[in-house]
């Protein structure tokens, strides 16, 4: 079917894990499906981290794959809940029962300030801002 986003890039299908080898050594992103909207998207796991940036829904079998993350990187669009992407209320309840160490929200949008969502949410949860950098240890 016709997309109102047409592709700008040439597909390159993922299937299984990927190894990058750069100058900081090889790091292995493990992918796996969600559901974003009527489309599937992936998320990632990166050692002990994790990337959901499109995300409205995690099937049953993806659960598994965020135990005992230092940190979750996951979408959080708007207060209300959207067809496509996670909404806040529901974000939370995942950190919750993820239970990783520290989440960072993204994808967040305009209508969700910032300094009200740092304020409104707990200390180990932090929205994602223009220019933030994470570092995390490789091996």
């Amino acid at each position: 079917p016709k997309s109102s986003y047409p592709p700008i890039l040439d597909i390159n299908t993922i299937d299984g894990d990927v190894t990058v080898d750069g100058a900081g050594g090889p790091i292995t992103f493990k992918p796996f499906e969600v559901n974003h909207g009527s489309i599937k998207a992936l998320g990632f796991r990166i050692n002990d981290v994790a990337y959901l940036p499109d995300v409205a829904q995690i099937p049953n079998n993806v659960w598994p794959e965020l135990e005992n993350l230092e940190c979750w990187i996951v979408d959080a669009l708007r207060r209300n809940p959207h067809p496509t992407h996670s909404h806040l209320a529901q974000t939370l309840e995942w950190i919750e029962r993820v239970q990783c160490k520290t989440a960072v929200l993204t994808n967040m949008h305009n209508d969700l300030d910032y300094e009200t969502v740092k304020a409104e949410t707990p200390n180990h949860i932090q929205p994602a801002y223009d220019g933030m950098t994470l570092t995390f240890k490789t091996a």
